[in-house]
């Protein structure tokens, strides 16, 4: 699953499923990409695979609403590199749902729920601990289409989590911040 080619197979899958007829260029297409009535859409976040992890998101857009489901393994990338003493790794077993509505054009705005598989390494005793959220939380993305098929979709993530807390055989505890 962590293949190149697997993330070559799922564009080009998508670029078959999602599909429309163009009546204009390229760069213009007719009708414009905002205007999709139905379509699968098949996402990646490729920078997941430069760490040895992997991202795979499969959605639905009818009119402005959207639904998908996707799952990650973000593998070596630490997700709190800003801190000296522990790393965390999100882990297979992480995926999401999520809810969106395209507001104006390509602007979506969505909630979400996450089940986030954590690995958290103490940098002192290197000793590993689980921990596992369920996070609910609201998005806000716009989709830039590169021709009728490929989008790059920059969006930001509020996450909305209980505080929770692990200790290490040291008796050091790591706590996971309660948003992001």
């Amino acid at each position: 699953m962590k293949s190149p080619l697997l993330v070559v197979t799922l564009l080009l899958l998508s670029l078959r499923v999602a599909g429309q007829a163009t009546k204009n260029s390229f760069l213009n297409p007719s009708p414009a990409n905002y205007q999709v009535a139905k379509a699968i859409e098949v996402e990646a976040v490729p920078f997941v695979y430069l760490s040895g992890g992997y991202h795979v998101s499969i959605g639905y857009r009818y009119n402005r609403l959207r639904f998908r489901a996707s799952i990650i393994d973000a593998g070596s990338y630490n997700s709190q590199p800003g801190n000296a003493d522990f790393k965390r790794f999100e882990s297979s077993g992480s995926f999401g749902i999520f809810a969106g509505y395209f507001v104006w054009k390509n602007l979506e705005t969505y909630g979400f729920v996450d089940r986030q598989v954590f690995t958290v390494k103490q940098n002192a005793t290197d000793e590993s601990r689980s921990l596992n959220a369920v996070t609910p939380g609201l998005g806000i993305g716009y989709q830039f289409f590169i021709g009728r098929y490929v989008y790059i979709q920059p969006a930001l993530h509020l996450y909305l989590r209980s505080s929770q807390e692990i200790r290490f055989g040291n008796g050091n505890n790591y706590s996971l911040a309660t948003s992001e």
